[in-house]
């Protein structure tokens, strides 16, 4: 029985190791994927809203349009060189529709209740950058967010803003240009970890594998003396 036992002990640890490690991989296949939808698609331009394609997702768009200031977002939580920030925010109107452009990073007050002093641009510009997804951080409970402009929030829901602000939102953040004029500190990145990081944790969950196997034979083979 305790042979038994500890052989399906091992087998069950095997299969968690070795799924752990086809996991990594498949993470590092869609990394890889990413980035090369990324690199490709970045260099294709679009210059409306109504010329994208169905998965708008890593296209480069440039628009023609205005601000609303009035209906700010401050993304919480944002860390640059270790200064905690925002990521600031605003809707913009280009032919009709309406986009969330992020600007970029802007760093904290000392004290939280303080709100940074933001940034305004008025008239008509031309803007571009990167369609992105809007990324999204765990959460411990729903934010309750209330009228009080500008919002602070710790994820950019964008249905649930498009209702708050009364605006029709697009489905995705337009990530500003870097080399834009009115771009604040750039901190934002597509990708957070590379491919390489996650063959390396694969890499590991299988040696630790090979590991268990090499330790479960030595301990079958003395257990039999």
């Amino acid at each position: 029985m305790r042979r038994i036992g500890f052989i399906l002990f091992t087998v069950v640890v095997l299969a968690t190791l070795v799924k752990l490690g086809l996991w990594q991989m498949s993470r590092a296949q869609e990394k890889q994927t990413l980035s090369s939808a990324l690199k490709y698609r970045s260099e294709q331009r679009y210059y409306s809203v109504a010329s994208l394609p169905v998965d708008p997702r890593w296209y480069s768009l440039a628009l023609h349009g205005e601000f609303d200031h009035g209906k700010t977002v401050l993304l919480d939580n944002q860390i640059y060189r270790g200064r905690p920030g925002y990521h600031v925010l605003y809707p913009f109107l280009a032919d009709g529709s309406w986009v969330l452009v992020n600007l970029g990073w802007i760093a904290a007050p000392a004290y939280r209740d303080q709100i940074p002093v933001l940034p305004e641009y008025h008239g008509e510009l031309k803007l571009a950058g990167i369609i992105a997804p809007p990324s999204h951080l765990m959460e411990l409970k729903s934010e309750l967010l209330g009228p009080d402009w500008p919002l602070r929030v710790q994820n950019l829901h964008l249905s649930q803003l498009s209702e708050i602000m009364g605006l029709p939102l697009m489905p995705w953040i337009l990530q500003i240009d870097p080399e834009h004029p009115v771009a604040l500190q750039q901190n934002w990145t597509p990708v957070v970890m590379g491919p390489q990081k996650h063959y390396a944790y694969a890499t590991q969950w299988f040696l630790m594998a090979v590991a268990i196997i090499g330790l479960a034979v030595w301990w079958l083979r003395r257990s039999k003396v």
